[in-house]
């Protein structure tokens, strides 16, 4: 059975639980990681989209190449009357490794998608938990804060 596929995590621009604050200091910080992440979450869609349009031309780019040097030396044994037959077993050979270079291909294509699959299910599984995480340092501040305060008490 198939892994079912995680669904696609959609970037949002929202904030986060607010921090109180008790001086300037803090809101500062926290105005600023907020701008920070609406302005990185705004950019990704575009900027996304610009590497896989980049990565389609350049595939055209090669496509259109290897089809010129293919339609140049053809042209070129036509004009010299140049006979330019191969064995059969070299052309089997052609063939065999156009198959295994695409095999190649598509196995590194399905490693790369399940790498970034168990990444990003990695990251929502730390995205999941940070709350809890946050809890219990929050808690450990607490505790550290009332020893603290308890022996500046004495002095």
């Amino acid at each position: 059975m198939k892994d079912p596929k995680p669904s696609k995590v959609k970037i949002e621009s929202q904030k986060g639980p607010k921090i109180p604050t008790e001086n300037k200091t803090f809101e500062v910080f926290q105005q600023s990681i907020d701008k920070y992440f609406k302005n990185v979450s705004a950019n990704t869609a575009s900027y996304l989209q610009s590497v896989s349009d980049l990565q389609l031309e350049i595939i055209e780019s090669r496509k259109k190449n290897a089809k010129s040097v293919m339609l140049l030396q053809n042209y070129l044994t036509r004009k010299t009357n140049s006979d330019v037959k191969l064995p059969d077993e070299s052309l089997q050979i052609v063939s065999d490794f156009t198959e295994q270079t695409n095999k190649a291909w598509n196995f590194q294509n399905q490693l790369m998608i399940k790498s970034l699959e168990a990444l990003s299910q990695n990251i929502q599984a730390f995205n999941e938990n940070s709350d809890a995480f946050a809890g219990m340092n929050k808690e450990l501040i607490e505790s550290w804060a009332s020893i603290i305060k308890e022996r500046t008490k004495g002095k």
